[in-house]
């Protein structure tokens, strides 16, 4: 396949999109991954679940339209929304049958219930000798491990989630051992998937491009600041929920008072846990340090928020996807994050970003307590941050992507 060269490229994905009055409609997120793809290989062709306009919700703050333009295909799928559809599969698979026959190339990810049935596009191109691509995007074991299995009602329904990860978990080891080309988005998945797969390549995906990384004179103003005797500015951005670990970070600036340090903290997003965190941030005293600022798009609007901070503060308490690490080294801002393995390699810790042991609100303090006391390690580390986000870039990123896409369809064995 040359550089120039099209194939029919197949996306096979359980995130849905609706048409409306002419458009395709869904999340934010997912299009600028899908733009990124597209500007790296070529035209797509994406069978997904088609939803109605009124019943689509993203997975991102937000939704986006596209208008066609011959760049995308979208393939509709019938939904699946319970076991009560499981007669509906009979149509998905004919769809997937066609779509999967007329393709160069079979690209699919590990699935969340109740799409595991989409697998069958990854089995079927095996089966005709198609060229696979297999792409996990996660460490989802760990991620529902923590979030879903271990919060069953009973015991009984806690082994019965148990019982159905382990099976989703052997599902993507064997995806992974029979694809051409395994994808592994994050170095949690590395770690878990590694062993099993054919041939893997480690991805990233941070969702800047070049021209929205801090400019070098807007840097220097911001460390000048860093480096005045001005209240440390906290800054993070996240789905408000439990496994975003925000309640940690609260419970760190409560200790950070009582050792007599002011900071600045600015809670970007919203979510299910938002009115707890107001809550606990009032029973800890620290309501008038920590402002919530509501949800913002994706793209420059957060890049622009949290660019405005000193330090940006992950504490994710799984294996995390690691793109908003990315929108803050985009912006200069150095990143804390609990240590895991996800973060481990991708905060490159006192470089760009400080890890801190998992779960530790007076790590996470004591942490803070340092950089508040030494800025020059905010400004090396901001400068740091820059530059990783220029050679980081989602171009970058899809382009090595696509380099290799394109080595193995060059390649007849």
């Amino acid at each position: 396949m040359s550089a120039g060269q099209q194939i029919r490229y197949l996306l096979v994905t359980h995130i849905p999109f609706a048409r409306a009055s002419g458009d395709i409609k869904l999340d934010a997120l997912w299009l600028r991954d899908l733009e990124g793809l597209r500007g790296s290989i070529g035209p797509i062709v994406i069978a997904a679940p088609q939803l109605d306009e009124a019943s689509l919700r993203g997975w991102g703050p937000t939704l986006a339209s596209l208008e066609p333009d011959g760049n995308f295909e979208f393939v509709g799928l019938p939904a699946i929304r319970s076991r009560r559809d499981s007669f509906k599969w009979i149509q998905v698979r004919r769809v997937l049958a066609d779509q999967v026959r007329r393709a160069d190339l079979v690209h699919t990810s590990n699935y969340f219930p109740p799409y595991l049935g989409l697998g069958y596009a990854h089995h079927l191109a095996v089966s005709l000798g198609k060229k696979t691509l297999f792409v996990v995007a996660e460490d989802f074991v760990d991620m529902l491990s923590w979030e879903w299995a271990r919060n069953g009602a009973t015991r009984f329904e806690r082994w019965r989630r148990r019982t159905a990860l382990n099976r989703m978990d052997k599902r993507v080891r064997l995806a992974a051992a029979s694809a051409s080309l395994t994808f592994l988005h994050t170095p949690a998945a590395v770690q878990r998937y590694r062993l099993y797969a054919r041939t893997s390549m480690a991805i990233r995906q941070p969702g800047h491009s070049a021209s929205q990384v801090i400019g070098l004179e807007a840097l220097r103003c911001k460390q000048q600041a860093m480096s005045s005797k001005r209240k440390l500015v906290i800054v993070t951005a996240s789905r408000h929920s439990a496994i975003k670990g925000i309640d940690f970070l609260l419970r760190a600036l409560s200790i950070l008072r009582q050792r007599g340090i002011e900071v600045d903290v600015r809670l970007y997003g919203e979510g299910p846990h938002s009115e707890r965190l107001r809550k606990l941030s009032a029973r800890l005293g620290i309501d008038g340090t920590v402002k919530m600022c509501g949800a913002i798009p994706p793209g420059p609007s957060v890049y622009a928020a949290i660019a405005e901070g000193d330090v940006f503060v992950m504490p994710h308490r799984t294996t995390d996807f690691g793109r908003a690490f990315y929108d803050a080294m985009a912006g200069g801002t150095p990143v804390l994050a609990f240590r895991s393995a996800a973060s481990i390699d991708t905060v490159r810790d006192g470089q760009d970003g400080w890890l801190c042991p998992i779960d530790d609100p007076e790590g996470l303090a004591a942490a803070l307590e340092r950089l508040d006391r030494n800025r020059e390690l905010l400004v090396a580390a901001a400068e740091n941050a820059r530059d990783r986000a220029l050679r980081e870039t989602r171009e970058f990123w899809f382009d090595l992507r696509a380099q290799r896409v394109r080595e193995l369809m060059e390649d007849n064995s």
